[in-house]
């Protein structure tokens, strides 16, 4: 297409070039799909149906003359394919950015296998229908290219299509989700790379084009990740890259994607394999997330949506041909559904998965259209009952897709849901997904060190949160709308001593410095909320991000001179709430940043961590936390079992093995065993785990009441800079009179004690609450 067509002037008496009617069919794919969306949302359908529905409803209209006159002007099909082509290119980079790198490297083998099986039972398949089908339609010559063409399009999965369904069902951080994400993305790069290879080959002079481009995205690879460093520090006190320089970068996609298209090969695979190599820290990127994310999602995919069932037409289709069209969709999704159920076979995936997947990864219309509008010159075959015919099986296949996974979401629900929401049954070798909430740097600084302690286990796959919470004021709710606030949630035009601008731009530089010294990411999320509104916001991040443990700063800080300083009962009183309803487990941090645990990232210093025991859920919740420090070098943690005097046990351990130049831990001595057969299962289970190996050491403390237990914590309150202890309810005989001065109810009898300003501890404390599930009582202490 000449690109001097978008910029014509509207011929003759016409008052509208196709221009103009482009940009009011995309307003009424939005309004349309906004329409549908309100219904289909409570049956459970995701935003790509409702947005092809509204294409389609605007396609039958052009059955009215006048509207058919109006939309579909001469030459608009080349202004359609070049405005597609500009769409494409932003969300595949976006696409690009947003790929969990993590978990497609650890589940490599699945996305391969699942491709491979999907692909091989498409081209099984095929054959023998493609016989029929030549037949069928009076097709001489060239039926290599058609081959290709209808593998390449029928067994294809539209990655967008997946991951905009995806999000809108908020499966994207479950592991069946991200699976079919990345499922859906090698199966549409393998199609796209087995076309260009065959039109290449039957070209002869494609070849030596896609090696030269295959350079050139290279090279802006490497320019990217040099302007991604570079740019940042020209404005060092700014929290984001300008817009100019933001455009800088698009200007180089742009560039290398129109040249590409050019010489008429795709560019899809470029402009992903780009957004792909991006670089994933700093400033930079989170420029581009910001930006790009809400314009795309909200926008562009809504509008390339709605074009795909904008292209819906079967006026050129007579009644036989409604028949090998049934023939076509159904044996899409069979050949689909057989090839990804024998490679969940193969990979053991649950059962429970195998439809969901199948149908999911049955979603088409991404690469089909931009095969169909392709390489026309080298596809002798095609006439316009073959392009209604494939149109209209994308279409229909991706309805029937999206409607029958959303069937299956709500009739397994609870199978779908997060499970894991006790680390006690977490298994280290699993993804530990944890989430800090943080309202300012003090905080996010405490916190992000704790995130660097739980980063020991390096075969572990660690996923951390920190979600920024920004208390939005009655009064300022009142006078300002939402995009009236600056990116902080805050007014741009005044209100800074309040809120305090360098917030935002502090807590970044404190993930930049952490991810810089440990290379792990830790995804940023924001909320602007009512204070009362506040614990919502972190209960329902909580199950989006499908974390199994959150981390809440405590209502109190400590000062320069020592002393603890309030910060508001409003975050007191947001604590409570969130330890009630939070469905993972939770844990309020008390950060004594002077005198406590320290930072570890970029430090050499070893930090001695105490893990109490009293028993119960909550230190066994505690205790299983404590099984990611175990292999931090940095780390040296201790278990402190306390016992009541005079209760009658076996022998449980023998002398305790301690790490080398530990001058802390104890010969372990006595032969109690704990009352509750639970803890004392898991007690022995984690010593002949941990303790034996010299992992960890192991101290028993015999106490017969409250007091003696204070006076123990009070000897040990110098010998370690972090205490992780359970949310005890009290009651028991070791704490028995403790909670006579309790100020803090919400941190338990040991972890109100160990937080106190006027005891004599100057570590920083880790109280952890276990899900409260359905068949427990939760008394509020």
């Amino acid at each position: 297409m000449d690109p001097k067509t978008l910029f014509c002037l509207p011929e003759g008496d016409a008052l509208f070039n196709p221009l103009n009617t482009m940009f009011i069919q995309m307003a009424c794919i939005l309004v349309f799909s906004q329409f549908f969306y309100l219904f289909l949302k409570p049956c459970g359908q995701a935003g790509p149906v409702a947005q092809i529905l509204a294409g389609i409803v605007l396609s039958l209209l052009t059955i009215i003359q006048k509207v058919h006159d109006f939309f579909l002007q001469k030459d608009s099909a080349s202004y359609y394919i070049f405005f597609s082509f500009l769409l494409r290119t932003c969300f595949m980079f976006l696409i690009g950015l947003e790929l969990d790198l993590d978990f497609m490297k650890r589940n490599l083998k699945n996305s391969i296998v699942i491709t491979l099986g999907s692909l091989v039972s498409c081209a099984i398949i095929w054959i023998p229908f493609l016989w029929f089908l030549v037949r069928f339609l009076h097709i001489k010559g060239d039926i290599l290219t058609l081959y290709v063409a209808f593998l390449v399009t029928l067994s294809n999965t539209a990655s967008p299509v997946v991951i905009r369904s995806i999000i809108d069902w908020k499966l994207h951080t479950s592991e069946i989700g991200r699976l079919a994400i990345s499922c859906g993305l090698f199966i549409e790069m393998t199609n796209i790379f087995i076309y260009t290879m065959v039109i290449a080959y039957i070209s002869g002079k494609m070849t030596g084009d896609i090696f030269a481009y295959t350079f050139a995205t290279v090279v802006i690879i490497f320019i990217n990740r040099f302007l991604a460093s570079w740019l940042p520090k020209r404005n060092p006190k700014e929290k984001y890259l300008s817009k100019a320089e933001t455009l800088a970068f698009f200007i180089l996609i742009l560039i290398i994607a129109l040249t590409i298209e050019s010489s008429n090969i795709n560019s899809t695979g470029f402009v992903f394999l780009i957004g792909l190599m991006f670089p994933r820290e700093g400033k930079t990127y989170r420029t581009m997330i910001n930006r790009l994310s809400y314009p795309i999602h909200e926008f562009v995919l809504p509008v390339y949506f709605g074009y795909i069932g904008f292209r819906f037409s079967v006026h050129s289709l007579t009644k036989r041909h409604y028949l090998v069209l049934c023939m076509i969709v159904a044996l899409s999704m069979v050949a689909k559904l057989l090839g990804v159920l024998c490679a969940c076979l193969f990979l053991k995936i649950p059962k429970k998965y195998w439809l969901f997947l199948s149908t999911i990864l049955s979603a088409k219309g991404h690469i089909g259209l931009v095969l169909l509008d392709s390489n026309l010159t080298y596809k002798k075959w095609f006439t316009p009952i073959i392009h209604d015919m494939l149109i209209a099986t994308l279409v229909i296949t991706t309805l029937l897709s999206g409607a029958i996974s959303s069937l299956l979401l709500r009739t397994q629900e609870k199978g779908f849901s997060h499970q894991k929401t006790s680390l006690e049954f977490h298994d280290t070798k699993e993804e530990l997904r944890v989430l800090t909430c943080v309202y300012g740097v003090r905080q996010a600084r405490g916190l992000i060190s704790l995130i660097s302690a739980l980063n020991g286990v390096s075969s572990s796959p660690f996923t951390p949160y920190l979600m920024h919470l920004i208390p939005l004021s009655k009064k300022r709710k009142t006078e300002l709308l939402y995009h009236e606030l600056d990116e902080d949630g805050v007014n741009s035009n005044g209100g800074d001593d309040e809120f305090g601008t360098n917030e935002g731009l502090e807590i970044n530089d404190s993930i930049d410095s952490f991810t810089r010294d440990r290379k792990v990411m830790i995804r940023q999320v924001k909320r602007v909320a009512l204070m009362e509104n506040m614990h919502e916001e972190i209960c329902n991040g909580s199950e989006d991000l499908h974390v199994s443990i959150v981390f809440l700063p405590f209502h109190k800080h400590q000062r320069i001179d020592g002393k603890t300083t309030n910060d508001g009962e409003v975050f007191r009183d947001m604590n409570r709430k969130v330890l009630k309803q939070a469905q993972c487990s939770i844990g309020i941090y008390v950060d004594r940043n002077i005198t406590g645990f320290h930072q570890l990232h970029g430090f050499e210093s070893v930090q001695h961590v105490a893990a109490l025991f009293f028993g119960g859920p909550d230190d066994r919740e505690a205790l299983s936390l404590c099984q990611w420090l175990i292999n931090n070098s940095q780390i040296h943690l201790t278990i402190i079992q306390f016992v009541a005097d005079g209760s009658e046990t076996e022998n449980l351990v023998g002398d305790a093995v301690t790490k080398e130049n530990n001058d802390v831990l104890m010969e372990i001595v006595g032969n109690d065993q704990t009352n509750d057969e639970t803890d004392r299962t898991f007690l022995e289970e984690y010593y002949n785990r941990f303790v034996t190996t010299g992992q960890v050491g192991f101290i028993e403390k015999r106490v017969s009441n409250g007091e003696q237990t204070l006076t123990i914590l009070r000897e040990i309150g110098e010998m370690y800079s972090l205490f992780v202890v359970g949310k005890n309810r009290g009651g028991c005989l070791m704490t028995s009179g403790m909670n006579d001065w309790e100020e803090c109810p919400e941190l338990g009898t040991i972890g109100d004690f160990l937080a106190s300003s006027n005891m004599d501890v100057n570590a920083s404390v880790l109280v952890v609450q276990r899900h409260r599930h359905s068949f427990e009582i939760f008394v509020d202490e």
